[in-house]
């Protein structure tokens, strides 16, 4: 009987933060000092979970070589929204989440980011797909997204 109960309660821990995960617009806007947008354009506003960045800088090189592994959700708008769609708020078509990492050499002036869809969200946070998900995935400029996160990671602290 123990161990059924301690599977049961070993399930619920690792089900319990993927129920807390999904995310939605709302919440994204909500707290920009925690979802900080990184990169956008007319397709689609990539933001950083700040609470989940973590920066090694490569102790050979101090300040050449620097890895940043975060949380990143890249929200998707509709291609031609039309006025209905503004009013009603169904601009969002998506939201992807991925674990990533954002890897950049600044002596050889290369960048690199690496990046595994975690899940996929509507726009009111209820889940559409997950890993193995068929829909377009987010295409970033690796040196423009890590410059991004490189600047927001080392901005100085608002009191």
């Amino acid at each position: 009987m123990k161990k059924v109960w301690a599977a049961l309660m070993a399930g619920l821990v690792l089900a319990a933060p993927t129920a807390a995960m999904a995310m939605d617009s709302a919440t994204l806007l909500a707290d920009p000092a925690r979802y900080r947008v990184i990169c956008a354009d007319g397709e689609k506003a990539v933001y950083a979970d700040m609470e989940t960045v973590r920066a090694m800088e490569s102790r050979d090189f101090p300040s050449s070589v620097e890895n940043i592994s975060f949380t990143m959700y890249v929200e998707t708008y509709a291609k031609k929204p039309d006025a209905m769609a503004y009013q009603t708020g169904n601009t969002v078509t998506d939201i992807q989440q991925y674990e990533a990492t954002a890897r950049g050499n600044k002596r050889e002036d290369s960048y690199r980011l690496e990046t595994k869809l975690t899940a996929v969200y509507d726009r009111n946070g209820a889940q559409i797909g997950d890993a193995s998900w068929k829909g377009k995935k987010a295409g970033l400029e690796a040196d423009d997204l890590y410059y991004s996160l490189f600047r927001a990671v080392h901005a100085p602290k608002g009191k």
